[in-house]
């Protein structure tokens, strides 16, 4: 009786040993599987950042090309602003470091248009909406001439005793008025803007060239705008009106209401922020 007990253990302790080899079998190829199936997709992802990288350079001559474009276009830019600036150096004899050009000044070329102007008509008086770096320069040149004079309105006290301070150092405090204007509401229409205070406009008289170059646009939309309707009136008959910025879509906007609204012929400047100049239809 022992004995078959025995032989039968020893039967059954075999199978055992038989089914967890195969197992162990089962289970190696199952990981090997999964191994296999991870490193399938290692080498897809490889491949997919390869493609990805190819891609990227096939690209690379189109890249390269507007990158080449872009820096000729700031080359040409920059020599016609250096050319410009070059061309009002040669107009003026400074009595102080003059103030920088470009970024929210104007931009030499545009500033030429505006001199240019200036030398062609010499009108007695010129008026700023806004004031900076282009009050001293059209300072100088309306010095120049004699019997002229610059009142630029500016809303912010801190740009106020800077362009005044600045306006003082060149000695032209004579020809250059920088007058403090509040912005305040003026509605037309149903429509609102923060524009200079009407009481500034007090004395402005045969305005004979006018430069636009504010209320800034964070003010609200088509800032610019009210200084046609609210200046026009106090303009000579052959005034030139300058619009800085109008390259923007704003400006462009308030051109045209301009244009459709007080009959007035428009002409543009290639500059580098763009310039409108408008007159009115004959005059």
């Amino acid at each position: 009786m022992d004995e078959r007990l025995s032989s039968v253990a020893a039967v059954a302790k075999d199978r055992t040993g038989r089914s967890e080899d195969l197992q162990a079998v089962l289970s190696s190829l199952g990981e090997d599987r999964v191994n296999a199936t991870l490193g399938l997709r290692e080498i897809d992802g490889r491949v997919d950042a390869l493609r990805r990288e190819l891609d990227r350079l096939a690209e690379l001559p189109d890249r390269l090309d507007a990158v080449r474009d872009d820096l000729s276009g700031q080359i040409r830019q920059t020599y016609r602003q250096l050319e410009a600036y070059v061309d009002l150096r040669s107009l003026i004899s400074p009595r102080a470091p003059l103030p920088e050009l470009r970024g929210w000044a104007a931009s030499p070329d545009a500033l030429r248009c505006l001199i240019e102007d200036v030398c062609a008509r010499r009108p007695k008086l010129v008026v700023e909406c806004g004031s900076g770096s282009s009050s001293v320069w059209l300072g100088y040149v309306m010095e120049h001439f004699g019997g002229g004079r610059v009142v630029c309105l500016e809303h912010d006290e801190r740009y106020l005793e800077l362009s005044r301070s600045l306006v003082a150092a060149h000695g032209l405090t004579h020809v250059v008025e920088i007058r403090h204007a509040p912005l305040r509401t003026w509605e037309e229409g149903g429509e609102s803007w923060q524009w200079y205070d009407r009481e500034a406009l007090r004395d402005l008289d045969e305005i004979g060239l006018l430069h636009v170059d504010g209320p800034p646009a964070a003010t609200g939309p088509q800032a610019r705008y009210p200084a046609v309707p609210l200046l026009l009136p106090h303009c000579s008959a052959d005034v030139r009106i300058f619009l800085d910025d109008a390259s923007r879509d704003d400006e462009r906007a308030v051109v045209a209401r301009w244009r459709r609204e007080h009959s007035l012929e428009l002409t543009r400047r290639e500059a580098e922020k763009g310039l409108a100049i408008l007159t009115i239809a004959n005059p």
